[in-house]
C-alpha cells in the first residue's frame, strides 16, 4: 500500500482496482474504531473521508454500526478464555467467528458463516504489514500508519463487506489495546 521500494510483497493483480479503507482508533477510554474510505486529497480531522462502519463499545460488547448508524451486529468475546475468540451476531445468529491463533496475537482466523475462512497476519511491530488471505491467496493488504491509531488497507473488489470491515476493525482495536 505504501509504495515503499523496500516492500517485498508481491502485488496481487486486483490491487490496482481495490477499494482503499483506513481504520482509525478514536481517542477515549473505550477506544471506538471507525472505518473510512479516504477522501480525494489529504485526510484531515475536518475531512476524514466517507464513514463506512464504526465499532462502538457498549459494556462488554461492541456494536457494529453502518455509515448511517444502523446496527450491523454485536461483537462479543465468547469461550472459556476472554479475548481469544470473538463472535459477531446479527439477530442472535452468528455472522462470523474470529479466533486468535498465535501467542503473540499476530495470526487470526476468521470463519464466516457463509463458509469462507480467512487467515489474517496482523502487525507485531508497528512497521509490519497487515494481510488477509483466502486459501493462501492475499485478498486484503495493508500497513500501519502514519500512527499506530491508523491502519490503511486495500481489499479485493467484491470482498469489501461491512462484516469483513468489522472484523478488521476489531483486530485493529485489539492490537491497539494489547
Amino acid at each position: 500500500m505504501s509504495g515503499n521500494s523496500s516492500d517485498n510483497r508481491e502485488r496481487p493483480p486486483w490491487l490496482s482496482e481495490a477499494r482503499v479503507f483506513y481504520s482509525r482508533i478514536d481517542g477515549g477510554s473505550t477506544d471506538p474504531v471507525s472505518v473510512y474510505i479516504p477522501p480525494d486529497g489529504e485526510v484531515t480531522d475536518e475531512n476524514p473521508g466517507t464513514l463506512r462502519l464504526r465499532l462502538r463499545p457498549r459494556g462488554r460488547m461492541l456494536e457494529a454500526l453502518d455509515h448511517q448508524g444502523r446496527n450491523e451486529g454485536i461483537i462479543r468475546s465468547e469461550g472459556l478464555m476472554r479475548g481469544i475468540r470473538y463472535v459477531m451476531r446479527r439477530n442472535e445468529n452468528p455472522v462470523w467467528i474470529l479466533s486468535i491463533r498465535s501467542p503473540v496475537r499476530k495470526r487470526h482466523r476468521l470463519q464466516l458463516t457463509e463458509g469462507e475462512t480467512w487467515t489474517f497476519d496482523t502487525p507485531f511491530y508497528w512497521w509490519q504489514h497487515l494481510t488477509g488471505s483466502l486459501a493462501g491467496a492475499p485478498k486484503l493488504i495493508g500497513d500501519v500508519g502514519p500512527s499506530k491509531r491508523i491502519w490503511l488497507f486495500g481489499v479485493e473488489p467484491s470482498r469489501e463487506t461491512n462484516d469483513l470491515l468489522a472484523a478488521v476493525a476489531l483486530m485493529h482495536r485489539n492490537w491497539w489495546r494489547w
